[in-house]
């Protein structure tokens, strides 16, 4: 019954059509848009694919070496090259061997052995063994790559992936128990497995374009959120991380602002281009210095900002100063010539400014103007009095508003 609903051969001539539409798609993306290297091997994939539903559409048309062998010779490549571009798409290495490895299984097994090339079972397992292999390992890849970007596709993309795995998988005991017959008519499960196969192909080509887009959006945000120069995040983005930090723990952590000193006799004296690269050299030397948790970025200039949310006063106070003899050992090399770097730091803890962030950063500001005032290249700490002197500018911004009230009144 089943088998009298769905049409094979157009099954086929649907899941070619389908293959060629995303694979012309994709060339254009690739040729105009010079796109990432797994649009590459997607491109190359689906023009495979393509290749593969237009020699198996033709079972029985042209030589059962074509149709048969060479067909899902092709399948499996375009399967393997699938692979290699979610490989390829969080910049990990692609074994050529991996990506060999399903057709040459399935082009030894037709050719090798005449066994294996007539009996239409046999052939069913092997194709599900490697289609399901190729599958689960897609499903690795994106769930590995979520930990460096986690693009809100990857997870649905994975689940079905895993899903079209466990399917194909299920074909093994169908061809063990309910043998295909290799002739013109086939047998009800197998038709419906390849109405299965027709709905992946349409799944995967919609999955890596939202993959490739969602990338590019991606990028977008994270070029909007990071300092152009260091890399780092911006103010803003520093501002939003910072107080998403503080919300979860507000009485814990403490504020670091940075200060290069003698920054602007580095420009005067060998160039914008060396003071560029006296902040690069800063930035990476602080980064180097990060744990999981802390947030740092670029104020502006030559200031920069981290907040260390799982340390108290005294441990944020030896960061700091760690961070510092880091710099006082830097020495960027421009043209020659060496440039010696020093730091200046002011240190708040959370703790004094009841985890208001506005207020952390004006009694770290304070304790840095007072580190660079002491004679510069110190860290500064900011005590009970700066939270005072923050209480009493809240309380003197609140009487001019109270003031410009009854004078509006």
């Amino acid at each position: 019954m089943l088998d009298n609903l769905i049409s094979l051969p157009t099954v086929l001539v649907c899941t070619f059509l389908s293959t060629l539409v995303v694979a012309i798609f994709l060339a254009f993306h690739w040729l105009a848009g010079r796109g990432p290297l797994a649009a590459g091997y997607w491109c190359v994939s689906m023009w495979v694919g393509t290749a593969a539903s237009a020699f198996l559409g033709l079972r029985g048309i042209i030589a059962p070496e074509l149709s048969i062998g060479l067909g899902n010779a092709l399948a499996a490549f375009g399967y393997s090259l699938t692979w290699a571009g979610f490989r390829a798409f969080d910049d990990r290495r692609v074994s050529r061997l991996a990506v060999a490895a399903g057709p040459a299984a399935w082009g030894a097994a037709y050719v090798l052995s005449d066994t294996f090339a007539a009996d239409m079972s046999l052939r069913v397992i092997l194709m599900s063994v490697i289609v399901s292999a190729y599958s689960l390992a897609m499903t690795r890849e994106l769930l590995l790559g979520r930990r460096r970007e986690a693009l809100p596709s990857r997870r649905v993309i994975a689940l079905l992936l895993a899903t079209h795995a466990a399917i194909y998988a299920a074909r093994i005991p169908f061809a063990l128990f309910a043998p295909v017959a290799d002739g013109p008519a086939v047998s009800p499960w197998f038709a419906a497995f390849a109405l299965e196969i027709f709905l992946h192909t349409l799944i995967v080509a919609v999955s890596v374009l939202i993959l490739l887009k969602e990338r590019s959006e991606f990028i977008f945000r994270q070029a909007a959120r990071s300092d152009a120069l260091t890399g780092v995040l911006n103010r803003g983005a520093f501002m939003e991380e910072a107080a998403r930090a503080l919300s979860r723990k507000p009485q814990g952590g403490v504020l670091l602002l940075l200060d290069l000193d003698h920054f602007k006799t580095i420009n005067d004296t060998f160039g914008h281009q060396a003071g560029d690269k006296v902040l690069c050299r800063f930035a990476s030397a602080a980064i180097a210095r990060l744990d999981e948790g802390m947030v740092f970025g670029r104020f502006g200039g030559e200031e920069f900002a981290l907040l260390v949310p799982d340390q108290d006063l005294d441990e944020g106070v030896a960061f700091a100063d760690r961070l510092r003899q880091d710099t006082a050992a830097l020495s960027v090399g421009h043209y020659g010539r060496l440039i010696s770097v020093s730091v200046s730091i002011g240190v708040a803890s959370a703790l004094l400014c009841e985890g208001d962030l506005d207020t952390l950063i004006a009694a770290a500001d304070c304790a840095l103007y007072r580190a660079k005032a002491d004679g510069r290249n110190r860290v500064g700490v900011a005590g009970p009095a700066e939270s005072l002197m923050q209480v009493a500018g809240r309380m003197r911004e609140a009487d001019a508003v109270a003031g410009n009230m009854s004078v509006a009144l």
